[in-house]
C-alpha cells in the first residue's frame, strides 16, 4: 500500500497511534521544509456532531496547524434544498421580516419550496472530488498579518512574541489609552480594530478586554499568495476549503442544522457549537463580516454582508460549508485585514 492510500481518512481512522506517528514522521521529513521549526506535536481527538477524527496538532514556525487526512471520494456541494431543516430554521422568528434589496422578487420567503431554491442557488453544485492529505492552519489570519500575541487593554499586559511587540507597544498603548477630557471619556469606547499600515494590526477578542496583536504588511491578493508560496505553503482551493470546513458531511452546516441561537433554553449551546472547533480541530470566522480567500481569486468563502432578515436559514446560510457568494476579486485587490482572512496549508502531493 502506497503512502497516499495510508493517508486516506478511510484507512487513517483504523491506524493505532504508533502507526500514525510513523506516518507523520515520514510526512514531516519529506514534505515540510527542513528550515521550518516543528514543535508541540500532539495526537488529539476532535469531534463535532457525530463526526470524529483522531489526528495531529502541531506548531509549524510557531503557528498552529492540524494534519487532515485525505479523501479520495469526498462528496461536496448541495442540491437538497431545505432537507434536514425544521420549521425552526425555515420560518420567520420575528413578527416582520426584512428582505434585502438584492433578494427581493427572486424568492417567496414564506414558501419552503422557494426557500429550497434559494439555498440551492447560493450553494456550490453537488460533486465528487479527491482531496489530498494536508497540514492546515488552525486559525485563519487577517490578510497581510502574522500573529504576535494577546494584549490586555485594561492591565496593559501582553503574552506572545514580546520582542516584536515591544516595537509597537507604545503606539498601541497610545491608541487604546488616549488622553481624554471628561466629556470625551463619556462617549469613548474601545475600537473594534485598528490598522497601522505596514506596522501592526489589532482586533478585539470577543467578550473580553483583550486584543489580538499582529504585525502587518500591505498586500494585494497576488503579492500575498506569492509570499505564501515562497515559504512553501499554499492557499486552499474551494474544494479543499469546503472539505476541511465540513468534512464532506451531507448537512448544510458543520455543527448540524440547529440555527436557533435566540432560543432561551438551547440558544447558548447552539452558539457554542457554531463557534467551536470543527471535527478536524479547525476554527472558522462566524462574524459574517469578512471573506476568507482561496487559491482562486475569483472564489471567496464566507461573507462580509450579514443579513438580518428574520428567517434563520437565510441569515445563517453564509456559514454553510457549501455557501457560494457571487462576489469575485481581482488579482491586484489590496487586502484589508478587517475585510479578508487567509489560511495557509501544506498539501501532500505525490
Amino acid at each position: 500500500m502506497n503512502l497516499l492510500d495510508q493517508l486516506d481518512w478511510s484507512y487513517w481512522k483504523r491506524l493505532n497511534p504508533r502507526e500514525k506517528r510513523t506516518l507523520l514522521s515520514q510526512l514531516l521529513l519529506h514534505f515540510v521544509n527542513p528550515l521550518m521549526k516543528i514543535s508541540d506535536i500532539e495526537l488529539k481527538d476532535f469531534h463535532l456532531y457525530g463526526i470524529k477524527c483522531q489526528t495531529f496538532q502541531l506548531m509549524i514556525d510557531d503557528e498552529e496547524f492540524i494534519f487532515i487526512p485525505g479523501n479520495k471520494d469526498a462528496i461536496l456541494g448541495w442540491n437538497l434544498g431545505t432537507k434536514g431543516l425544521s420549521l425552526l430554521e425555515t420560518a420567520p422568528n420575528a413578527q416582520e421580516i426584512t428582505i434585502p434589496q438584492e433578494l427581493r422578487g427572486q424568492y417567496n420567503f414564506f414558501d419552503v419550496e422557494s426557500l429550497g431554491e434559494m439555498i440551492n442557488d447560493q450553494t456550490t453544485s453537488l460533486r465528487k472530488v479527491q482531496i489530498p492529505p494536508m497540514f492546515v492552519q488552525r486559525h485563519a489570519l487577517p490578510a497581510g498579518t502574522n500573529y504576535l500575541g494577546v494584549y490586555n487593554a485594561v492591565t496593559g499586559s501582553f503574552s506572545g512574541e514580546a520582542d516584536q511587540f515591544s516595537t509597537y507597544e507604545e503606539e498601541i498603548k497610545a491608541v487604546l489609552s488616549p488622553n481624554l477630557t471628561p466629556e470625551e471619556s463619556m462617549t469613548w469606547s474601545f475600537p473594534k480594530n485598528i490598522l497601522k499600515e505596514d506596522r501592526w494590526y489589532i482586533e478585539m477578542a470577543p467578550h473580553s478586554d483583550n486584543y489580538y496583536v499582529f504585525s502587518h504588511e500591505k498586500h494585494t491578493y497576488s503579492s500575498l499568495r506569492k509570499k505564501i508560496r515562497k515559504k512553501n505553503f499554499d492557499l486552499l482551493t474551494e474544494d479543499q476549503w469546503e472539505y476541511v470546513n465540513g468534512a464532506g458531511s451531507r448537512r448544510l452546516f458543520r455543527w448540524g442544522n440547529d440555527l436557533n441561537i435566540t432560543d432561551p433554553y438551547r440558544g447558548k449551546n447552539v452558539k457554542k457549537l457554531i463557534e467551536q472547533a470543527n471535527m478536524f480541530g479547525l476554527f472558522f470566522d462566524t462574524s459574517m463580516e469578512r471573506f476568507e480567500i482561496t487559491e482562486d481569486p475569483g472564489v471567496l468563502k464566507l461573507t462580509n454582508q450579514k443579513y438580518t432578515v428574520g428567517i434563520p436559514i437565510v441569515d445563517f446560510l453564509p456559514l454553510s460549508s457549501y455557501y457560494s457568494n457571487n462576489i469575485t476579486m481581482q488579482h491586484e485587490t489590496v487586502l484589508a485585514p478587517s475585510e479578508f482572512l487567509y489560511r495557509k496549508a501544506i498539501l501532500i502531493k505525490i
